[in-house]
């Protein structure tokens, strides 16, 4: 059962996290956002027991 605990916390977070971007929640609160969602993901990813992808660089 904490497993299942676990993705569904991190789904909902997840989820709310995209809502804010989507829906502009993030704008001028959170000003380097790419960066933010990178860490946030990450977290995410880890508190599933998932380990995240290395971050490609950007062109």
């Amino acid at each position: 059962m904490p497993v299942i605990a676990a993705l569904v916390s991190g789904w909902a977070q997840l989820f709310g996290l995209v809502s804010f971007e989507i829906f502009g929640q993030f704008n001028r609160v959170v000003h380097a956002r790419g960066e933010f969602f990178d860490q946030a993901a990450g977290a995410l990813a880890r508190q599933v027991g998932l380990q995240p992808a290395a971050v490609l660089p950007t062109e």
